[in-house]
């Protein structure tokens, strides 16, 4: 029951956290230009930090993927 309920707690602060991360249209400004402006738009300490983040939450949900795996078609130790 204990590790169920860690196991949920851990779900809802991805979640929460994937909710904070997720892009979002208002702050996204890449398709916006003038025909004067030839310059590209600047990347940001914020942008930065927002792609290192994203990026680390793809490797956990990548590693709990694979662990998953590994529990479902690993061989049990009672056969053999």
């Amino acid at each position: 029951m204990m590790l169920v309920l860690l196991v949920m707690r851990q779900v809802e602060e991805m979640m929460m956290r994937f909710n904070e991360l997720r892009q979002d249209d208002k702050e996204d400004r890449s398709a916006q230009w003038s025909v004067d402006d030839t310059r590209r738009p600047r990347i940001t300490l914020k942008h930065l930090n927002k792609m290192r983040n994203m990026k680390e939450m793809a490797k956990v949900e990548n590693d709990e993927k694979i662990q998953n795996y590994q529990g479902m078609y690993s061989a049990s130790a009672g056969e053999g």
